[in-house]
């Protein structure tokens, strides 16, 4: 059996370490004077890189193998056979030869091995392609790879299946697949892309990592290191102005020198105990506000008469496009890292958020979503920081009057946020709620007969519908014996769109916050720009709390507050004071606007951009401070 496999192995193997080996003798070749050539690091670079390579190579060889596995014994060898080996092989030769060759451009701008920059490029694959047009020959590249692939499939064809070695029986060959899946299984849970870290020289590291196992790692790890690839500051520094940043009015925070931006926040006016339910709204940017709309149509009346009889922030800015980074703000008031949100990474368990605090002050928890939380690992985010959750599967088919694939409308929604109200309240227990809608997504469909848009034509009635569900969520709410001590806040997750000409734009990340209790809150409309990471200090601040927290947002209505805001679009992070800008880039890059026009920084601009660096080279040890 080992001389069977062997056989037909050989030649992967063979091919993929050959071309493994000549891009990294290539890659010494470069950069031989940043690398470590001493006699541990080498053997710790030689380490990780036969480790992931064997990884990788079993990826590969698994589908091989159940192909083997399944072919006959009398077919072993055959015609059919030889064609089907020689067709795999051909794949597998062209892409190897591609992901080298794409790794070598990717390292000749990053001096990396793939990382999240790259899964980036996969999600933008419009402007990746033609920036790729571009800058190099792709289509003589493309030939070229095809060529060789051609090449070396038509020179191992007399290897590819060994000549005189039996097929074994069934149950041997099923071994071999159980072994290889044996092995996919433990590299995945205990071989980490962070391994390659111990090497000590990063060109090392990188050098040694394979590029498919690199970029399969990123995918699931989401993240992009700060301190590598963007500027940084003396952490000192950073900690001494954040310091200043927090430590106003009843805040204050613990000598720079200490690192910590942790605030002590302690209101001189009594606390107050009311529910509270943070409402997180879908896409719902605000352009849509009919008092943003220059064709008149009275799409939210139910939302803008909210902000008329609560308190309006009408210019509150999402730090990101997409709806876990909404999560990760309104919870964990953070500012939007490079790579994927907080709510996707590892570590985010028992960190110090909106639902530590919350639960301190004994309310009980509540996540509630229409759609499946397991997607973007939701639930699990919530459920490991106190909240009890609540999704589909946790709602009975006779809850259920209309859904999509992303979940239940927003009125079912609603309907049972008021039954898990009437439940707490029943208990005697102040409860939090964070729900979050669905309804403004594609389709666009929801029940008939509610709005005067037909379900499944386009936008504006999916927005329109979330209004009416919002008004009817509210009057259904004020009926209820809780309705005067509740507190609701609405935000949105992100704003509908995220095009522009900038690397980051501003303006479609323009959304609203509101906090509404007509028995708690004087009505107030607030102009000045805040940041979406604003809202949870700006909520504890109402309810006069006194708590602990490395927060980075700030309460909004303090007279002490001074507007700034984040923005972010994966590997593009930005910084904002009024109508300045500067975005941090990958490969320590930075770029400047000033009324969305780039321009070349002056002092203003450099101060800003020290104050950018500060906050996100601070937040990036989050796993430290989030849980301090």
């Amino acid at each position: 059996m080992i001389r069977y496999y062997w056989g037909r192995f050989w030649p992967f193997l063979l091919f993929a370490f050959g071309i493994e080996v000549v891009e990294n003798l290539f890659t010494v070749f470069f950069e031989y004077r940043n690398m470590d050539f001493g006699f541990l690091p080498l053997l710790k670079t030689g380490y990780v890189f036969v480790t992931e390579f064997l990884i990788t190579m079993c990826y590969w060889l698994l589908p091989y193998a159940i192909y083997l596995w399944l072919l006959p014994r009398s077919k072993a060898g055959g015609r059919a056979d030889r064609w089907i080996t020689l067709a795999w092989f051909f794949l597998f030769a062209l892409a190897s030869l591609f992901e080298d060759v794409a790794e070598a451009f990717f390292w000749n701008e990053f001096e990396a091995s793939f990382n999240f920059i790259a899964v980036d490029y996969l999600i933008y694959t419009k402007e990746v392609i033609g920036n790729i047009y571009e800058s190099y020959p792709i289509i003589p590249i493309l030939l070229g790879i095809l060529a060789v692939s051609v090449l070396a499939a038509w020179g191992m064809r007399r290897f590819l299946i060994p000549g005189n070695a039996e097929a074994p029986r069934g149950w041997k060959r099923g071994c071999v697949v159980a072994a290889l899946l044996l092995c996919v299984t433990g590299g995945y849970w205990l071989v980490d892309i962070k391994d390659a870290d111990a090497v000590g020289n990063r060109y090392n590291s990188e050098m040694a990592k394979d590029g498919l196992y690199s970029l399969f790692s990123a995918f699931i790890k989401n993240e992009l290191d700060y301190r590598t690839y963007y500027k940084t500051l003396p952490d000192q520094d950073a900690a001494a102005f954040l310091a200043g940043e927090f430590t106003a009015d009843d805040t204050s925070v613990p000598d720079a020198a200490s690192g910590s931006v942790k605030r002590q926040v302690r209101p001189a006016a009594e606390a107050i105990r009311p529910n509270v339910v943070v409402v997180i709204m879908e896409s719902m940017g605000a352009e849509f506000l009919n008092e943003c709309r220059k064709d008149g149509e009275d799409i939210t009346p139910c939302l803008s008469r909210l902000g008329r009889e609560g308190i309006f922030f009408p210019n509150t800015y999402a730090t990101g496009t997409r709806s876990v980074r909404g999560l990760e703000a309104v919870s964990t008031s953070i500012p939007p890292l490079p790579g994927m949100s907080i709510v996707r990474r590892e570590g985010n368990e028992n960190l110090r958020t909106i639902g530590s605090i919350f639960k301190e002050k004994g309310y009980d928890l509540k996540w509630i979503y229409g759609g499946y939380g397991y997607f973007d690992n939701m639930n699990y985010f919530f459920g490991n920081n106190g909240f009890q959750v609540m999704d589909r599967n946790s709602m009975d088919d006779s809850e259920v009057t209309h859904s999509t694939i992303w979940g239940v409308c927003d009125e079912d929604l609603f309907r049972r946020a008021i039954r898990e109200a009437d439940e707490s309240c029943g208990r005697g227990v102040p409860f939090l709620q964070v729900v979050f809608t669905t309804s403004n997504h594609r389709p666009y469909t929801y029940p008939e007969g509610r709005i005067d848009i037909p379900s499944h034509t386009g936008r504006l009635g999916a927005v329109k519908y979330a209004d009416y569900s919002v008004g009817a969520f509210v009057e259904e709410a004020r009926s209820k014996p809780w309705f005067d001590n509740t507190l609701f806040v609405f935000v949105a997750d992100h704003g509908a769109g995220s095009a522009g000409k900038k690397s980051l734009n501003p303006e479609t990340h323009r959304i609203f916050s509101i906090f509404y209790a007509p028995a708690l809150l004087k009505p107030e409309r607030r102009e000045t720009a805040i940041s979406q990471i604003d809202v949870l200090p700006t909520l504890l601040g109402l309810l006069k709390w006194p708590y602990d927290a490395s927060f980075y947002g700030k309460d909004a209505l303090k007279p002490s507050y001074r507007s700034r805001y984040f923005v972010s679009n994966y590997q593009y992070i930005g910084y904002l004071r009024g109508d300045d800008m500067v975005v941090l880039k990958p490969q320590r890059g930075a770029e400047f606007y000033r009324d969305g026009n780039e321009v070349a920084p002056d002092d203003r601009m450099k101060e800003l951009e020290k104050e950018a660096i500060y906050y996100y080279q601070n937040a990036s040890d989050w796993r430290k401070h989030l849980k301090e």
